[in-house]
């Protein structure tokens, strides 16, 4: 319809606000093109749950505690970054500096390997939130002290798998696993950085040998085709300039591009369009939207057909694709998870039933995941009409797997004079169960409360 489509004006506004540079870029991209001669068909790999940054709202972002996590609940593929240490090895972190994510400071550039895993990448992580800088109880920093080993980890990890780690690393673990690697820069100031990054990335890679299931991706237009030109047989997403010069334009992507990987809107343009998707998969290019973190906009690119989505909340993904019955590919080899479906158990879900009057209300809660994580939260009784009558909270702590899915806790909330009138009415009220922070969506479980007594 022509209401969805990019207009002419509005693609004025778009070129004016693009860097100037693009010009150049978009002048280069006139040139004919065709897609990567990768093993890969990405459109065929349909829906993919792809963990950004291993869920980096959820657990220690870019850390192989993250991958193996997000594998493990459903993930078919990760998302990670690299940067270049002083001592030149690629270092899978997301920032230019350590500031951010680690109780270190100062540049990865100036900092060699040794360094680098000294530190503790999950130190500002609050499950749910994200990196989190903010005047918090030390108690909603859960990860903090894993790395160091002055805090026990989570059952089925070890320090190391909290610290700072490389691609060749992530390679090693997962050699199978697709993956997308973006080439990141000190900052957006240096495309030196960018290109130094995307040398040692592509001489890493015809090193390895692999090209099933890699896609290399960066921001900057010169770094991407600086990496194609020395390592032409892996698959690439194109760049800002490429991507402008698709949707604007009309013109092919750089040589070697596979797959589109693109916001929802850029500055206010929509992106992410029915014509979009249609357009690129009739040239057969795939299709991935980040970073989606909501259920209805999640939902909505099912219903276009996108090949895969990221998310820093995998799980929250995984939970969407469950309800919606949404096609999976096979899960990569030795992958250590399952998809999940509508029959079975999501990761930190509860039930909620059991409402007694007393001093408080008892409701008891099962939790049915079958992964070492904590799995806490609040429980909120309320009306149908959703007016709050009382909020507890529940800790069910680390889920060792021996004990998978058959851990059962009771919650006592204190009666408040509400709860106590709704009650004595007789009246349904339903429990809704919000797990640890984000990890999913509010579940309804609705129970009608016995009689006084």
């Amino acid at each position: 319809m022509e209401g969805n489509r990019i207009t002419r004006a509005r693609r004025s506004r778009l070129r004016a606000i693009l860097p100037p540079a693009l010009a150049t870029v978009l002048a280069m991209l006139a040139l004919p093109s065709i897609a990567a001669a990768g093993p890969t068909d990405w459109t065929e790999l349909r829906t993919l749950n792809i963990a950004h940054q291993g869920g980096e709202d959820e657990v220690p972002s870019n850390t192989l505690y993250a991958y193996e996590r997000a594998l493990r609940i459903g993930s078919d593929m990760l998302e990670t970054d690299i940067n270049t240490s002083a001592d030149g090895k690629l270092i899978v972190i997301h920032d230019g500096t350590v500031d951010r994510t680690t109780n270190g400071t100062g540049a990865v550039g100036d900092m060699t390997l040794a360094q680098l895993r000294a530190l503790d990448a999950g130190y500002w992580t609050v499950p749910g939130k994200g990196t989190d800088h903010s005047d918090r109880p030390a108690s909603d920093y859960p990860f903090r002290g894993v790395a160091t080993g002055d805090v026990e980890p989570p059952p089925g990890s070890s320090p190391s798998d909290f610290r700072i780690t490389t691609l060749q690393q992530v390679m090693a673990k997962y050699p199978h696993v697709p993956i997308n690697i973006e080439i990141k820069g000190q900052a957006d100031e240096t495309p030196a950085d960018y290109l130094h990054n995307a040398e040692v990335l592509a001489d890493f890679l015809n090193d390895l040998g692999r090209t099933k299931g890699i896609v290399v991706a960066s921001f900057d237009d010169a770094a991407i085709a600086r990496f194609h030109e020395l390592a032409p047989q892996i698959d690439m997403a194109p760049a800002t300039g490429g991507v402008a010069g698709y949707v604007l334009g009309n013109t092919p992507p750089p040589e070697g591009s596979k797959v589109f990987q693109v916001p929802m809107t850029f500055s206010g343009i929509p992106v992410v369009t029915p014509e979009f998707v249609d357009k690129a998969h009739g040239d057969g290019y795939a299709v991935h939207p980040w970073t989606i973190d909501d259920e209805p906009t999640m939902k909505y690119l099912f219903g276009l057909g996108v090949d895969g989505i990221m998310s820093a909340q995998p799980m929250r993904l995984e939970k969407a694709m469950c309800n919606m019955d949404v096609s999976r590919p096979p899960l990569p080899k030795g992958s250590p998870g399952k998809h999940c479906t509508k029959k079975s158990s999501i990761a930190c879900s509860v039930r909620a039933n059991g409402l007694y009057l007393g001093d408080g209300a008892s409701v008891a809660l099962r939790r049915r995941d079958s992964f070492d994580s904590r799995c806490a939260g609040t429980v909120t009784l309320e009306t149908k009409a959703g007016k709050r009558l009382a909020k507890g909270r529940f800790n069910f702590g680390w889920l060792p797997p021996s004990e998978s899915g058959l851990d059962r806790r009771e919650t006592v909330i204190d009666s408040t004079p509400k709860l106590k009138k709704a009650i004595g009415k007789g009246k349904p009220i339903r429990a809704v169960v919000q797990p640890y922070d984000a990890f999913v969506t509010r579940t309804l479980f609705e129970t009608t409360s016995p009689s006084a007594g």
